[in-house]
């Protein structure tokens, strides 16, 4: 009687000391419940039946590290799932565009070229320079912001000749306004020589109106 109560208690001792162990599934050492694996008196891991050489562990054949036991498998899942989710981009916050420069007022007034140059001319003639000098006295007590001189000619003659021919009378009456006070950084002149008629140049009096010079001024009230 005494044999079998010393028996019993040798494999109550064993299985609850086993049991104070678990295996993770296919694992090659017993993992203690304190997350690490079970070494012997020798300092060696305590192989599983799972155990083969080619799943040896450094650290568990013998070392005094003692490495940390494998992490379930729905942790590693959770992980991966993790590191694979795309990464969302940082919204683009688009700065408000700016807001377009008001457009200036031209007040726009024409010389008639037959009138102010000799005809296939570029110099300002006397009736020419006193049209320009009536046209600042609209603007007395106003301060000039900006002039633009446009020279346009007829379709008579070559496109190349009418052109030069439109960008010297603008030029012409640019001098002008200068000599009358004009600041002349405010001053900017174009030649389109044909290419702008506001009449037909089939008559005599359409070619008329399409010689000409305009003068755009934007101008504001002076500030006492």
């Amino acid at each position: 009687m005494k044999m079998i109560q010393t028996g019993s208690l040798i494999t109550g001792l064993l299985l609850s000391s086993v049991a104070a162990f678990n295996a993770v599934a296919g694992a090659p050492y017993w993992v203690g419940s304190d997350g690490k694996y079970v070494r012997s008196g020798f300092g060696e891991c305590v192989r599983t039946i799972d155990w083969t050489p080619a799943a040896a562990i450094p650290g568990c054949e013998g070392d005094a590290a003692m490495p940390v036991a494998n992490k379930p498998a729905a942790t590693d899942k959770a992980e991966a799932t993790r590191k694979s989710a795309p990464i969302k981009p940082m919204p683009v916050v688009e700065a408000p565009a700016p807001k377009p420069a008001a457009e200036p007022e031209y007040r726009k007034i024409s010389l008639s070229s037959g009138a102010s140059f000799k005809l296939g001319g570029s110099t300002l003639n006397a009736e020419g320079k006193a049209a320009v000098a009536a046209l600042l006295k609209e603007f007395d007590g106003e301060t000039i912001e900006a002039v633009i001189v446009e020279g346009h000619t007829d379709d008579r003659g070559p496109a190349a000749f009418n052109q030069k021919l439109s960008e010297k009378r603008a030029e012409a009456v640019k001098a002008e306004l200068i000599a009358n006070g004009v600041d002349a950084s405010l001053i900017k002149t174009i030649g389109y020589g044909e290419s702008k008629p506001v009449a037909s140049n089939a008559t005599r009096e359409g070619r008329a109106k399409n010689r000409r010079v305009e003068i755009k001024v934007d101008a504001k009230a002076r500030k006492l």
